[in-house]
């Protein structure tokens, strides 16, 4: 039998723990804590074994009543951990149907200076995926998944990207967000600048482009190769155009006038992947 009184119950939705783990759905809130929230068992799974910080751990009787959940939490500071009533999980999920399991995390990302995205300035990263202004958290947590499916070595998110610990993005990122290196640049057109000046192709991912992903794909195998992909109603940003090393497209037919942002960036990865077998 499972002995859950070792740790603290709570079954008041007004409690201060639940009001600021409730809270975290707004950026503000999360960035102010440097927290965001991780739902369900996968994701809280995902959670421990990268060895993340987890600052909180809400759980249903239920779902503390699982002898393998129970380990995992065994593993976790006393302090952390709270028994909840149905009621208070429910006040802190943005799920219809919560899975009984909600932890806080500390956040992982950092804002670099332009100069310094990656560690070597004269060894850019092989494989990069640029976001200028993608701003639905569905398709960034969608194309975080993509990028560690398919071994892109950084993220970079420019201004007027959604937030990566936006809920959405957390939950489209199946925990690839606990992998994946992401980081956020201040100035999106002084990023690809640093890029090419260390040797990188920087390609902007156009419409009107005449070179197709594959056609750069052909070309690619020992280049360092980064592909830039825009906002999802307006594209990329004149200024980042304007410095990128040229522009490519994925060709499609006249009955369609675009692709979606996240699945655009999952062709280019699959095309630029460096390990082709």
């Amino acid at each position: 039998m499972i002995m859950l009184d070792r740790w603290e119950h709570i079954t008041s939705r007004t409690n201060r723990s639940v009001a600021l783990a409730a809270s975290l759905v707004d950026k503000k809130h999360r960035d102010e804590q440097r927290l965001f929230l991780c739902e369900g068992i996968k994701l809280f799974c995902e959670a421990v074994a990268a060895g993340a910080e987890i600052e909180k751990v809400f759980v249903t009787h239920r779902a503390a009543g699982d002898p393998d959940l129970c380990r995992l939490l065994e593993r976790l500071p006393k302090h952390s951990v709270k028994i909840v009533s149905d009621p208070v999980l429910e006040r802190i999920s943005t799920e219809k149907s919560p899975q009984g399991v909600i932890c806080t995390v500390r956040c992982l990302d950092k804002t670099h200076k332009n100069n310094t995205i990656y560690n070597n300035p004269s060894r850019p990263p092989r494989r990069a995926v640029l976001l200028d202004g993608v701003s639905d958290p569905g398709n960034v947590g969608t194309i975080m998944r993509t990028a560690a499916a398919f071994g892109i070595d950084m993220l970079i998110l420019g201004p007027g990207c959604a937030d990566i610990y936006n809920p959405r993005a957390v939950r489209a990122s199946m925990g690839t967000i606990f992998r994946q290196p992401v980081v956020r640049v201040e100035d999106m057109a002084a990023s690809v600048a640093a890029l090419r000046e260390a040797g990188a192709e920087v390609w902007a991912a156009t419409l009107d482009a005449e070179l197709t992903v594959s056609e750069l794909a052909e070309a690619a195998e020992h280049k360092s190769v980064c592909v830039v992909i825009g906002n999802e109603g307006h594209g990329i940003s004149p200024e980042v155009e304007a410095v990128a090393t040229g522009k490519v497209n994925i060709p499609i037919t006249s009955d369609a006038e675009s692709l979606n942002a996240a699945i655009a960036a999952a062709i280019f990865m699959w095309e630029l992947r460096t390990n082709k077998r």
